[in-house]
């Protein structure tokens, strides 16, 4: 048993997942320390706030050199660079008194926290034999649960430990995983890639598709814009609009949010089934046309349904993200992906300054969210737009839930 679990594909799958769950896991659980931070520190929740705006502009803006060192380097040594990096950064984070050292360790995180997307996605593409979409979407579920988890994870740390352990105690598990994808690689239990795989569309440079990649920058712009924020804004909006159920308690809090996107994680497992039969441009499309009427009913509502349209939002989005990595990888050559999907998350993640300036912006001056969800709204009606433009991928398939008929 133990020997099955340590071969080549089963070690990719677990180091891969277990970065993208980490990742999301550490770039959110802030969100949710900052309820505590209020308390122990008494600082007001924007100036707190604003202290991960460092780190949210460093995600962004390193994700383009980490992709780029991948294609000359290794994915797998970068992603033990990341291990190492977030946990090191978490452990500082834990020990700190003022809000600037916090500020500092925060981007510090931030930074190796840039590393996953770009290098972890195209490395689970250039391992994978076949049906790419359902092993993004196995991989985008670990991601989904990271987020899930930040939330119910540390609300329940700080409940029972305080909020120095809920950057401790994930800090250690990031080192110990460097430490063990260090041994696998340099026992050769893992790879740069799998020479087998094939990545259909993208075995050339010329069948690269320039056009399509910078068009595609839109929606993911927006995606990472109603990400970010709807990701920010959900514990303090949970617990402004649901006194009643969760009664001002951090670990209640938590969990619900925890649970929305645990749900919206599994999603992803749809959507990865329906990426691998659809018509990915008809496909992307149908999920995105959600998302507008979805932040306009966050925006008008309290109490149980708030959650509830924040969990469809959240599968909605999450759901997508299979489709999106395909077509993308497609759209690009087969030699610049990692430089591709560094593009992508430096638009993704630096939409997230845009999103705490929002946030900021909004809530200084009405004192709530529902303008920050008004604007994330008409962006998305945007990112529809755009996306009508976009060439099919090669994915001749209608939508279609059941096979034809022999």
């Amino acid at each position: 048993m133990f020997t099955q679990f340590t071969n080549e594909k089963n070690l990719t799958a677990f180091f891969s997942n277990s970065g993208h769950f980490l990742m999301h896991y550490m770039a959110a659980m802030y969100f949710t320390i900052i309820l505590s931070l209020q308390k122990a520190w008494e600082m007001n929740y924007e100036k707190l706030f604003e202290l991960w705006f460092p780190a949210s502009i460093i995600i962004g803006l390193c994700s383009i050199p980490a992709g780029r060192l991948a294609d000359k380097w290794s994915s797998p040594g970068m992603l033990i660079i990341m291990f190492l990096g977030m946990g090191i950064s978490s452990f500082m984070a834990s020990i700190v008194n003022e809000q600037y050292t916090l500020m500092l360790f925060l981007g510090s995180l931030g930074l190796f926290a840039a590393i996953y997307h770009p290098v972890g996605i195209p490395w689970m593409i250039k391992t994978s034999e076949s049906k790419p979409g359902i092993r993004l979407a196995i991989n985008g579920l670990f991601g989904g649960l990271g987020a899930s988890g930040a939330a119910i994870i540390t609300g329940w740390i700080i409940s029972n430990y305080g909020w120095r352990s809920s950057f401790s105690i994930p800090g250690f598990f990031s080192l110990l995983l460097g430490i063990l994808m260090f041994l696998s690689l340099k026992y050769k239990k893992i790879r740069e890639s799998n020479n087998s795989s094939t990545q259909k569309g993208i075995d050339d440079k010329s069948n690269s598709n320039i056009y399509a990649v910078i068009l595609m920058m839109l929606p993911m712009f927006v995606m990472g814009l109603i990400y970010n924020s709807v990701q920010g804004i959900m514990p303090k909006l949970f617990e402004e609009r649901m006194p009643v159920i969760l009664d001002g308690k951090i670990e209640l809090v938590g969990t619900i949010v925890g649970f929305v996107y645990a749900v919206g994680a599994v999603s992803q497992i749809l959507g990865g089934y329906l990426a691998d039969k659809c018509n990915h441009k008809l496909l992307y499309l149908s999920i995105w046309v959600v998302q507008a009427p979805l932040l306009l009913l966050i925006a008008n509502y309290g109490g149980f349904p708030v959650a509830l349209f924040a969990c469809i939002l959240t599968m909605s989005g999450t759901s997508a993200l299979p489709t999106e990595n395909i077509m993308l990888s497609r759209y690009a050559s087969n030699n610049h992906q990692g430089l591709t999907f560094g593009a992508k998350f430096l638009v993704t993640f630096c939409a997230a300054p845009l999103g705490v300036y929002l946030i900021t912006h909004f809530r200084e001056t009405t004192g709530e969210f529902t303008y920050v969800l008004f604007s994330l709204s008409f962006a998305a009606i945007i990112a529809c737009i755009s996306i009508i433009f976009l060439p099919n991928t090669g994915n001749k398939m209608t939508l279609r839930l059941l096979p034809n008929k022999v």
